[in-house]
């Protein structure tokens, strides 16, 4: 039986309008997620018919079709031709409390998600001055660059470039150790316990920052984290840029008044 008629009234507390500023289809996007889940709709259950969903959201087609387009791109929907569009993995939308301070792979394992990895590469570079800066190492200090894309349920959620003075990891490493948290490898082998870190947030295009292979849409906004990372004796550690898919992850702040 469906679990929509577009005759059938909305409850008071069903509110799928679309009042966002972010653009139209993200708004349809994040609509449609918020029916399917008020709606309780289980992976596998046919979801209502693009007139139906026009019906509910008061969107036209071509519309729709670019809401409905993020969420085929994302693998929530899958389309079965002559037959619909079916829900094919649980959407989360992610919400990080940015005062604390977890790596990505526990961030996501307290929403239930696995982390995949992609590990993009894994060299040395001399630091610049930004690096020495940022790390307090002198210029030219061999630095070892990790360049990753995580991926929650098969979608990628988060680009990270990741600095670590070579001098603080010796040895041969196995470029697959990097496929898992760096904080908890940091700990085990070598350590070293991250106690703090300081962080700049701002947003930026994906053009000239985010890998193709990462990018659904290039007008979708990213937001950058930029942090240092530093050990209980205050010595940093980890520069890295995370790069987060806005239209998956917010990040939450307490904020107090003095």
């Amino acid at each position: 039986m469906s679990k929509f008629s577009p005759l059938e009234p909305k409850k008071a507390s069903e509110n799928y309008a679309i009042r966002h500023s972010e653009p139209l289809r993200y708004q349809v996007r994040k609509a449609i997620l918020d029916f399917l889940e008020q709606r309780n709709y289980s992976v596998g259950d046919k979801i209502p018919s693009e007139q139906e969903l026009m019906d509910l959201l008061n969107v036209s087609r071509s519309t729709l079709r670019e809401g409905l387009q993020l969420l085929e791109q994302e693998r929530v929907l899958i389309t079965k031709h002559g037959l619909g569009r079916y829900l094919a993995s649980t959407p989360k939308d992610l919400k990080f409390d940015i005062n604390e301070l977890l790596s990505v792979t526990e961030m996501l394992a307290n929403y239930g998600i696995q982390v995949k990895t992609h590990l993009l590469s894994s060299e040395t570079i001399p630091a610049d001055n930004e690096l020495a800066n940022y790390l307090d190492v002198p210029l030219g200090e061999p630095i070892i660059a990790i360049e990753r894309i995580r991926y929650a349920e098969a979608i990628p959620v988060i680009y990270a470039i990741d600095y670590i003075p070579n001098k603080k990891i010796p040895g041969l490493i196995d470029p697959k150790e990097f496929e898992g948290s760096l904080f908890a490898l940091l700990e085990t082998r070598w350590g070293l316990k991250l106690d703090y870190s300081i962080a700049t947030l701002r947003v930026v295009l994906s053009e000239g920052h985010i890998p193709k292979t990462a990018v659904v849409d290039p007008h979708l906004p990213w937001v950058l984290l930029e942090q240092v990372n530093y050990t209980e004796q205050g010595e940093p550690i980890i520069f890295s840029r995370d790069y987060h898919r806005s239209d998956y992850i917010e990040f939450h702040v307490k904020r107090f008044r003095r």
